[in-house]
């Protein structure tokens, strides 16, 4: 994640409530679970989509900790 998506992304949170910071954050945990770039490999996949999956899924993983750590500092209880 560049550093101006991560301030993107603390700019849109910081417009949440409380709730919808905790179902985003939810949501975004959600979409990193499981990785589709090893199956991709197992398949065959051309190198190249592999690369940008696991980019992607990278960017998944940071977009999660980021809003972890925003409802962490907002004092919402996670889990």
């Amino acid at each position: 994640m560049t550093r101006r998506e991560r301030i993107q992304l603390t700019k849109w949170a910081g417009e949440l409530s409380d709730k919808d910071l905790e179902d985003a954050y939810y949501d975004s945990v959600d979409d990193c679970l499981g990785s589709e770039a090893e199956e991709m490999y197992e398949r065959g996949y051309d190198p190249i989509d592999i690369t940008e999956q696991e980019k992607y899924e990278k960017y998944l993983r940071e977009k999660a900790e980021v809003l972890e750590k925003l409802c962490e500092e907002r004092g919402i209880k996670l889990w």
